[in-house]
């Protein structure tokens, strides 16, 4: 039985079906959380698969260690936020210098992954019970993968956010809330 996903990829040359970015600065309607960004990266902001002109944008610790050793919910140290769209802002105080600014095209149907993969049963890295058995007792499902291994060359300069790994977003089932569930290396 084939599996069906929505994907989206990093594309900088394209200028149609384009649903968001990774890098650059926070975006504009964003800044009135700093006291729960402040030491934070902005990493990505994209359109909700399932609800149009709803975004989500996600933000990555600044210090790599909490990032390690909060890595699985319900400590995952990784923020999602939804919001409607927003311009990107002037402030570089959650910029990551180390993620190039590059446009996110999609979504279009594919059984293959894609940078954002949105599928119901995503493909782990480590398919280890203990990433997802609290989550799916708490009524998450899996929802969406940001996974690394599909950045273009001049998307990251130094490390990889992730370990060359990937990001696993979760959507309650009952309140439809958004959230980073895990993110694993490979």
């Amino acid at each position: 039985m084939l599996n069906i996903k929505l994907i989206a990829n990093i594309d900088g040359l394209s200028q149609n079906n384009v649903i968001g970015r990774i890098g650059g600065n926070i975006p504009e309607c964003l800044l009135l959380y700093n006291d729960e960004v402040k030491d934070f990266y902005f990493y990505v902001t994209f359109e909700h698969p399932e609800r149009k002109g709803v975004f989500l944008s996600v933000f990555t610790p600044k210090n790599y260690e909490e990032m390690v050793d909060n890595n699985i919910y319900p400590n995952c140290s990784i923020k999602v936020f939804s919001h409607g769209f927003s311009n990107e802002s002037d402030n570089c105080n959650y910029t990551n210098e180390g993620v190039g600014k590059i446009k996110i095209v999609g979504y279009k149907e594919s059984e293959n992954d894609g940078f954002i993969t949105v599928s119901d049963n995503l493909d782990f890295i480590q398919d280890e019970v203990f990433f997802y058995e609290n989550l799916i007792s708490d009524g998450y499902a899996p929802f969406i993968k940001i996974d690394e291994d599909y950045y273009p060359d001049e998307v990251i300069s130094g490390s990889y956010i992730f370990g060359y790994g990937a990001l696993y977003l979760y959507k309650h089932t009952s309140t439809n809330e958004i959230i980073a569930g895990f993110w694993q290396m490979s």
